[in-house]
């Protein structure tokens, strides 16, 4: 039994069009997140299909959660959760109902039931329109909807097709954070999307596709740290303070003159973080944040010697 919660060994999908993948495998080991990246008809739809149990590959072994991916145990089914490119709700039921229904096909009972509803709906900003029928529901709201439907049972992995796409920055975030914490819970979650920036900060791994095969894949941290690249922080402070340079490993050429800081950070995405949170603690009040920061697309283009993640 494979020990990782998705394992695909040299699997082959083709349709008539002649688009699909080849020879791919891939492992995705429990408390990571894989963004799968890669241009339209690169193959990432159908590679996310292939591990969601909608379709079998023609060649090749693909397991998920140590079973067969298709057609899958309905045992397996429960465990996963997944947000597809094509919505799937009710249109004459609310927002609240279609969550409820999904929620208590997954196994969620009562009170466990309505308290989950409630703080997803929340957090998702969907609250204040949780008892209005789907249909009313904006395209981002819909992608919202499908995603804390996915969510709800706090799956063993999650599988999120462009779960950027119509979604605001606020959701967006969120969303970070909570696959964040499935990540410390030793939760799996797969995301394939184009949002190579957003990507940057909530994936701990990556494989970029092109042509129905994996060009490049990697640790995140490590890809980005690994193309040398410098994100170049402007800070400006409410009010002047005198704050010495912090002792954090890839913080450089740190400069404070009265409410104005400027720093060079190297492409690990978690250092801004860090530099908010040591200034925070030496008194310092941030007003804006500048950040040009190094992206996914470019650690992953470079290490390919390619223009392959161009969505």
């Amino acid at each position: 039994m494979s020990a990782e919660p998705v394992m695909a060994e040299n699997i082959t999908r083709r349709y008539r069009t002649g688009r699909g993948i080849n020879d791919v495998s891939v492992a995705v080991a429990a408390g990571q997140c894989l963004g799968v990246l890669g241009a339209n008809g690169s193959g990432k739809t159908t590679l996310t299909r292939l591990v969601a149990g909608l379709d079998r590959v023609d060649r090749g072994r693909l397991l998920v959660l140590g079973t067969s991916a298709y057609p899958g145990s309905l045992d397996v089914r429960r465990r996963c959760g997944s947000a597809l490119d094509t919505p799937a709700h009710w249109n004459t039921l609310t927002g609240r109902q279609n969550l409820y229904f999904f929620a208590r096909q997954y196994g969620l009972a009562e009170p466990e039931l309505s308290r989950r509803i409630d703080e997803l709906l929340d957090e998702a900003g969907l609250a204040g329109q949780a008892d209005e029928p789907a249909a009313d529901y904006s395209f981002g709201m819909r992608r919202k909807l499908s995603i804390v439907q996915a969510l709800a049972h706090e799956p063993d992995l999650l599988i999120l097709d462009e779960a950027s796409a119509g979604a605001d920055a606020a959701f967006l975030e969120r969303l970070t954070h909570w696959i964040k914490q499935r990540c410390e819970r030793r939760q799996t979650t797969w995301v394939a999307d184009n949002d190579l920036d957003w990507l940057s900060r909530t994936a701990t791994h990556a494989i970029l596709l092109a042509d129905g095969q994996i060009k490049a894949r990697g640790a995140v941290p490590e890809l980005m740290a690994a193309i040398g690249a410098q994100n170049h922080v402007e800070i400006v402070l409410d009010q002047p303070i005198s704050i010495e340079p912090p002792e954090i490993a890839g913080i450089a050429q740190f400069q404070c003159r009265a409410n104005q800081i400027s720093a060079e950070l190297d492409g690990n995405p978690e250092l801004p973080v860090e530099l908010m949170r040591w200034i925070a603690s030496r008194g310092g009040r941030v007003r804006t944040v500048e950040i040009r920061t190094v992206t996914l697309r470019e650690a992953l283009t470079r290490r390919t010697g390619s223009r392959e993640a161009e969505p």
